[in-house]
C-alpha cells in the first residue's frame, strides 16, 4: 500500500499576520512575485495532483486563472479542484467539483487516494476547520514585507492548539520569506 498523501496549506500573509485588508481585499501578499517565487510555484504545482479551495478563494482563482497564460496556468487549470461552500453553487472553472460531504470526510477520502500531494490555498475558514481536525500535514506561510496594522488574520479562531515543527525557510529577492512547518500530531483530538 502506498503512502497517504499530504495536505499542505499555503497562505500568504503580511509581516504582521494578515491575509487580507479590512474590506477583505487581498493585499500585496498576492502580488509580490520574483524568479524565486516563480521557481517555487512551478515546483509546487508539479508536486500536487489536487487543489482544495474555500468558496471565496475559488471565486478569486476562477476569475483569474482560466484567462492566464503559461505552463503554470495550464497546470493549475488542469488540476482537479475540490471546492467547499456552505450553499449550493455553480462551478464553471475546469475540473472543479463542489464538496458533497463535511470537510473532514472529503479531505480524508482525498488523502487516501493514490497520487501526489494535495494543496489548500488561502481559504482561512476552511483551513481552520481542517487544522482543528488534524488534517493539515504541512503549513507553507509566505510572509510578505508589508505591514497592514489591521485586517483579516490568517490564523484567527482556532479552538485548539496546533503544534508545528520547523522544516525549512527560503528568502526570496522580493523580500518574501517562505516558512515551511510540519504539523505535530497530538494524542488530544485530530487525526494522525
Amino acid at each position: 500500500m502506498g503512502r497517504t498523501r499530504k495536505l499542505f496549506w499555503q497562505i500568504s500573509v503580511t509581516l504582521d499576520g494578515f491575509m487580507e485588508g479590512t474590506e477583505r481585499e487581498l493585499t500585496d501578499t498576492a502580488e509580490i512575485a520574483d524568479p524565486h517565487f516563480d521557481r517555487y510555484a512551478s515546483e509546487m504545482l508539479r508536486s500536487i495532483d489536487d487543489i482544495v479551495l474555500g468558496w471565496r478563494t475559488y471565486e478569486l482563482f476562477a476569475g483569474y486563472w482560466p484567462k492566464a497564460a503559461g505552463p503554470d496556468a495550464e497546470r493549475l487549470n488542469a488540476l482537479p479542484k475540490l471546492v467547499f461552500s456552505r450553499s449550493p453553487r455553480e462551478l464553471e472553472w475546469n475540473n472543479s467539483r463542489l464538496a458533497g460531504a463535511d470537510a473532514a470526510t472529503e479531505i480524508g477520502r482525498l488523502k487516501a487516494q493514490p497520487g501526489r500531494d494535495v494543496a489548500l490555498f488561502g481559504s482561512a475558514t476552511l483551513a481552520r476547520a481542517l487544522a482543528e481536525e488534524g488534517l493539515i500535514d504541512e503549513y507553507r506561510v509566505l510572509v510578505s514585507p508589508v505591514l497592514l496594522g489591521r485586517g483579516g488574520p490568517a490564523f484567527a479562531g482556532l479552538e485548539r492548539r496546533v503544534g508545528l515543527e520547523f522544516v525549512k525557510h527560503e528568502a526570496w529577492s522580493s523580500g518574501v520569506v517562505a516558512l515551511f512547518y510540519s504539523a505535530v500530531q497530538s494524542s488530544q483530538g485530530g487525526s494522525s
